[in-house]
């Protein structure tokens, strides 16, 4: 299992562009996670809500 530490991303809803949360994580901690996160969009300037189900980590699957 992979130690690197990514960044956890999500797709703005406004703009259906590819944006960072503010957080990072190992891929064991992204997998534990649980509930509902928020933060503010870089592209939209909006505050937007995610979970695990919609959202990667940069250089998995999702990019």
């Amino acid at each position: 299992m992979s130690d690197v530490v990514s960044r956890v991303l999500v797709q703005c809803p406004e703009t259906g562009d590819t944006v960072g949360t503010v957080m990072r994580l190992r891929p064991s901690a992204f997998e534990a996670l649980r509930g509902e996160y928020g933060f503010r969009c870089t592209r939209c300037g909006k505050v937007h809500t995610w979970r695990k189900e919609n959202a990667w980590l940069e250089g998995g699957p999702g990019v």
